[in-house]
């Protein structure tokens, strides 16, 4: 029989994407489906599909924060490198992986080879990766059954210049969820088709699940605040600084090698060096306060039941606010209260959260999640 195919970003290192891309193939496994994840490296051959990108301000505004964040990185290479390591040796180490699939019409060769292939979550759909025609699933069979499972946008609407390949290949689905309310619309408003929010794949499993891969050995011994932050933004950064003089805490670090904030060396905390993801988790599980502008630094505080204080990423009125997805994700735990609006408050200090009701809120996403996949996998 043939495998599953599962379609998720590993490759892309930052903690987030590769702990949903384990997280699917881990559910998939648990529904007793034989499957490898898509290990596919794009080459120069396929750079005419990004011409169209060029017309668009959005994404070329974009493309220009990741030539920024490329320069930096050229700047730190041997952190950057040493990172990258500690990364593939996790997805090694977890994930199965296809044999190496390089260049997109290699990628087309192979596209018959599987019976059913499974879109994991993350960005995969923001028009940014559009270029590559890999997260559309253009490239399998016209036989092979198509599974989206909460996937994002990323965006609020899809650039006009792009709505026509969006219709036709979300057409070509035959279950379709999303992340995300705003998600749910794009597709309504592109297709005609009512689809379901399910929770991020991270989610399906639970702390003690999670638990299988940490480390031995903790990140930090004792009590401390750990910061994990996307954006640059020096408001996160200051509520921070208040928080530990506030509570005698040290503060611990892993930071995002994209946008650095000059802060973040001005705040005595320690740095994490070559973390992997499993050293992200531990970080969470064992912080007395999680201080977080990302959507998975703050699923995992959900599920370790941390003191988790949720920052923007980007100001209120940036054309680039993605908050929304952290905004779905706190209101169907019932737990907006935990949103910091760049000021300080000292109520973080004093109010609890009731993360027995949380839990029982994520449960039923988590229940209802489960039952959606494993029947899309079946019908």
């Amino acid at each position: 029989m043939k495998k599953v195919a599962v379609v998720v970003c590993p490759n892309i290192r930052n903690f987030g994407s590769v702990l949903q891309s384990y997280a699917t193939q881990q559910a998939v496994t648990k529904l007793g489906y034989d499957n490898e994840y898509i290990k596919y490296t794009k080459t120069k051959k396929t750079a005419y599909k990004y011409l169209i990108q060029l017309l668009i301000p959005s994404i070329m505004a974009e493309r220009f924060s990741v030539l920024k964040r490329k320069v930096f990185q050229r700047k730190n290479s041997d952190l950057i490198s040493r990172r990258n390591k500690a990364f593939d040796a996790f997805v090694d180490k977890y994930m199965v992986a296809s044999k190496k699939i390089v260049g997109y019409d290699a990628l087309k060769k192979v596209g018959n080879d599987y019976s059913m292939a499974v879109l994991g979550s993350d960005q995969v759909w923001n028009p940014i990766n559009s270029g590559s025609d890999f997260y559309t699933l253009n490239w399998l069979g016209s036989d092979v059954k198509r599974v989206a499972y909460a996937p994002s946008f990323g965006v609020s609407e899809v650039p006009a210049l792009l709505r026509r390949s969006y219709r036709d290949f979300l057409k070509k689905f035959d279950h379709i969820s999303v992340r995300e309310i705003r998600g749910k619309k794009i597709v309504r408003k592109l297709t005609g088709e009512k689809v379901p929010v399910v929770c991020d794949p991270t989610i399906l499993f639970t702390a003690e699940e999670w638990d299988k891969i940490l480390p031995e050995e903790p990140v930090a011994e004792g009590k401390y605040i750990f910061c994990y932050f996307l954006g640059n933004r020096d408001e996160p950064r200051r509520c921070v600084q208040k928080l530990a003089k506030k509570t005698g805490l040290p503060i611990v670090m892993m930071p995002f090698f994209g946008e650095i904030s000059k802060l973040d060396t001005k705040l005595g905390a320690k740095i994490i060096d070559d973390p992997d993801p499993s050293h992200f988790v531990s970080a969470v599980k064992n912080a007395e306060y999680v201080c977080t502008d990302s959507y998975h630094g703050t699923v995992f505080s959900i599920l370790y039941r941390r003191k988790v204080l949720v920052f923007r990423r980007h100001s209120a009125d940036s054309n680039k606010n993605t908050f929304s997805r952290l905004e779905s994700l706190l209101s169907i735990a019932d737990m907006k209260d935990r949103i910091v609006n760049d000021v300080w408050e000292d109520r973080f200090l004093t109010e609890s959260t009731d993360y027995d009701k949380v839990h029982e809120n994520i449960e039923k996403m988590r229940s209802y999640s489960w039952r959606y996949l494993s029947n899309a996998l079946k019908n």
